[in-house]
């Protein structure tokens, strides 16, 4: 295996060198500077799976610990997202009390910080602990101390309802009414507009700041697998750049396979040739499969997936009408489902009327599913 990759093909992890995101980066250290008034102080960030939501909310809270801030960081996916919550502000309280310097509590450490709580439980002094009053308290600290708190959730589309609503108020009255340096970035997947969102109750989380995470552009998809090979002393043709770009589709996730691959194929010389760019291709195609497409599946409904084995039949872009045709359903029917899919990140738009598969390798599996 060639050493010093200069990729990182793993979900969560920040890749060595960030490329297309510059303009949510500079969101969050504007609002931090600024304070609760600044509107992107509460923030959602949705994507589909691999496009980088993760890693912004990593961004965020680098950005938040170079500012002398603390940081709870914790994901919507695990039990009990309140009780880590507070755990983690009450760890925070006793940590700034004592004059320990700041830094970032996860959930991987979280529920092992040996804090006494329930549900409205009580101190010793009869003072009532709970999601609020433990973020107040820590919140109105740290702004007498000139600093502040960064919340950040991931998953939030795994929130389950009376979380999202305590969550939700707690934020709201503490970063919104009380002008209190609590702030707040979440990450979801773009179904959260069709599930916690579309929930009457959820009017905050309505209203956060929006950041989607799109596609890199072909220029910022270049700059992401050319410099990294620049800076680890190594050299790509031409030709394979141009291979990588084009089968990356601007995906995050796909880009740093596609360079992780090309570069271990390319061996100690470090010099990726078209034949190198090809022969990782193949192998990221199985990755691809493993982690984005597969999961993605599992995920769809019986229609959803009628609606991609129909434009499976097709070897280039599906024109909707056709796909209408072969489900016997109306074009009006088949938008619903072309809209859901794309959110679910399957397929993306491609040109009027036309669509095609976001992961090219989701084509010929779903025909070797049949």
């Amino acid at each position: 295996m060639a050493d010093n990759n200069p990729f990182l093909p793993t979900f969560g992890t920040s890749p060595p060198m960030l490329a297309g995101r510059d303009g949510v980066v500079a969101r969050f250290h504007r609002a931090f500077e600024r304070g609760p008034a600044h509107p992107d102080y509460t923030m959602l960030i949705s994507g589909v799976r691999g496009s980088g939501k993760t890693v912004m909310l990593n961004e965020a809270e680098d950005t938040a610990l170079n500012l002398g801030w603390r940081v709870i960081s914790v994901s919507a996916s695990a039990r009990d997202l309140c009780r880590q919550i507070t755990n983690a502000a009450l760890e925070h309280l006793r940590e700034t009390e004592a004059g320990k310097p700041s830094r970032r509590i996860s959930s991987m450490n979280v529920m092992g910080l040996g804090v006494a709580w329930t549900q409205q439980s009580t101190t010793g002094t009869g003072i009532t602990v709970d999601l609020r009053s433990s973020l107040t308290s820590l919140a109105e600290l740290l702004a007498r101390k000139d600093t502040g708190l960064l919340l950040t959730v991931d998953e939030m589309q795994a929130t389950e309802r009376d979380e999202a609503t305590e969550l939700a108020v707690a934020i709201q009255h503490i970063a919104r009414r009380e002008m209190l340096p609590l702030a707040f970035v979440g990450a979801a997947l773009p179904e959260i507009d069709e599930t916690l969102l579309a929930d009457r109750g959820m009017t905050f989380f309505q209203r956060c700041a929006r950041a989607r995470l799109l596609p890199l552009n072909q220029d910022e998809t270049q700059t992401a697998l050319a410099l990294p090979v620049e800076r680890a002393k190594g050299r790509i043709d031409h030709d394979a750049l141009r291979l990588n770009v084009e089968a990356s589709g601007g995906h995050p996730f796909t880009i740093q396979l596609l360079g992780y691959h090309s570069w271990e194929m390319a061996g100690p010389d470090r010099h990726i040739t078209l034949k190198h760019a090809r022969a990782g291709a193949l192998e990221s195609e199985q990755a691809l499969l493993d982690q984005i497409v597969k999961p993605i599946w599992s995920s769809l409904s019986a229609m959803d997936r009628m609606f991609l084995q129909a434009m499976s039949i097709d070897d280039t872009d599906s024109e909707i009408h056709r796909i209408a045709e072969r489900l016997g359903r109306s074009p009006n029917y088949v938008q619903n489902y072309r809209r859901r899919l794309i959110d679910a990140g399957a397929i993306e738009p491609a040109g009027r009327g036309k669509l095609r598969f976001t992961h090219q390798s989701m084509r010929p599996w779903l025909r070797s599913q049949q």
